[in-house]
């Protein structure tokens, strides 16, 4: 049986007035009406908090929720943004990730993640693309097309040229294939950490404090 210990707590407080006290002034029937209306009023107020605290925790549940969500969502845009390559999406991605840090909102690690998940490397993805870099400007620096290069088009090329680089038994292969990473440095498109990931690979194996997946 459910008890309404508010409405118990006044009902009893109001029988105590009602009761008349002995001359003595020892304790009566009042007094004990008065105990269990104090009883019943703190257990009232134990259960207040106690839907409170519950009422709160919801919220606090469904917020966290959503944020997490919004989170979700504004990540993801923001990475497929930076990886189309198509300067104004590019740029607007890049300036709303700005736009959430300065506000403490930095969301560059989701950003990240979902860039790996899609098959980047996000320290490509979030390079400038080298059509927003001004073409007539003779003093501009060399764009970095590096980015511009499709994820798996790049780990095929660092791929061999990594492979020909540890072929110690080809001199000249070795030279060719440094003769390329060079040329194509010089042209913007910088395979340097790309291929020495892939010596690492080939000669340490995969990291074993990386998570499989």
């Amino acid at each position: 049986m459910i008890i309404n210990h508010r409405a118990e707590a006044l009902r009893l407080a109001e029988e105590s007035h009602s009761v008349v006290r002995p001359n003595d002034e020892g304790h009566c029937e009042a007094d004990r009406l008065l105990a269990e209306a104090h009883v019943h009023a703190a257990l009232a107020r134990d259960e207040e908090q106690a839907a409170r605290h519950a009422d709160m925790r919801d919220a606090l549940r469904l917020l966290r929720g959503r944020e997490y969500d919004i989170r979700k969502v504004v990540s993801t845009h923001i990475a497929k943004a930076l990886a189309s390559r198509e300067p104004n999406r590019w740029k607007a991605g890049r300036s709303l990730a700005q736009a959430l840090d300065e506000a403490d909102c930095n969301l560059d690690d989701a950003i990240d993640a979902r860039l790996s998940e899609d098959g980047w490397d996000p320290r490509s993805a979030w390079k400038s693309v080298s059509s927003a870099v001004p073409a007539d400007d003779p003093w501009a620096v060399k764009p970095d097309i590096t980015a511009d290069i499709p994820e798996p088009v790049l780990r095929v090329i660092a791929g061999h040229l990594a492979e020909a680089l540890l072929d110690s038994r080809d001199t000249e292969l070795q030279k060719w294939a440094r003769g390329i990473a060079y040329e194509l440095k010089r042209e913007g498109a910088d395979l340097t950490e790309a291929i020495k990931t892939r010596i690492t690979d080939l000669t340490l194996g995969t990291d074993p404090s990386e998570p499989p997946f």
